[in-house]
């Protein structure tokens, strides 16, 4: 059992950290829930993801983020986290955005493991464009890229990329792919893609897609759904 829980330490990592650099409008609501299938090695779980944004005002965004890992088999390795920022973005020319961010977060779920669960402070900055693509048929697309240091009071720190791409198919109907890569103290190195089919539904935005470890010590794998909504 002791060489599962040295297992777990190792792999155990957040995965979708934040939308972007895109902020809200004043007093506008973003909120999204996520439900994944996890298989970590021979381990089954369920990732509970809960992610919000509040517009302070049309330059500042409060962003608030609760994650649960949750083990069928293993209760006693089951972990949780939460994450609160200010995102303060920035519209340069061609529809591009920046942004800078920073707050507050704890726990495994979020900060990651091998000792990450102490309270500690994230810094972020973040590049995106939005944009439309052909000449007759007009088709939107978004990218974005950000980077962000996470250090804790344990003295556990984790360097992160994470980049984006998305595209119209057809109608409602877009594609969006992921990728983070993860650095730092306490077997921080983690590599994982994710791809999504997303339906602009006129209630809500409903995801489905996978996500995949291809470069870490372990096999991760992972089936999700979702719901977004803006009010």
């Amino acid at each position: 059992m002791r060489g599962w829980g040295l297992f777990l330490l190792v792999v155990l990592q957040a995965q979708q950290a934040s939308a972007g650099p895109w902020g809200r409008a004043d007093e506008q609501v973003y909120a999204r829930l996520a439900v994944s299938r996890v298989s970590l090695e021979s381990l089954d779980a369920v990732r509970l993801d809960s992610y919000g944004e509040y517009g302070l005002d049309d330059d500042w965004t409060l962003t608030l983020k609760y994650e649960r890992l949750q083990f069928d088999d293993f209760s006693e390795y089951d972990k949780d986290g939460w994450r609160i920022t200010a995102r303060r973005s920035f519209n340069l020319p061609k529809s591009l955005i920046a942004s800078l961010e920073a707050g507050a977060l704890k726990g495994e779920a979020i900060g990651g493991a091998a000792g990450c669960e102490a309270l500690g402070a994230e810094v972020r900055a973040g590049l995106g464009q939005s944009a439309q693509i052909g000449k007759k048929q007009k088709w939107d697309l978004f990218w974005f890229a950000e980077g962000a240091v996470r250090a804790h009071e344990d003295g556990c720190v984790r360097h992160r990329l994470e980049a984006g791409y998305g595209q119209q198919l057809v109608g409602d109907l877009w594609t969006v792919s992921q990728i983070w890569l993860d650095e730092g103290s306490a077997n921080a190195r983690s590599r994982k893609y994710q791809f999504e089919l997303l339906w602009k539904s006129g209630f809500a935005d409903v995801s489905l897609g996978t996500t995949t470890e291809f470069g870490g010590a372990f096999e991760e794998t992972a089936a999700f759904l979702a719901l977004a909504k803006t009010f």
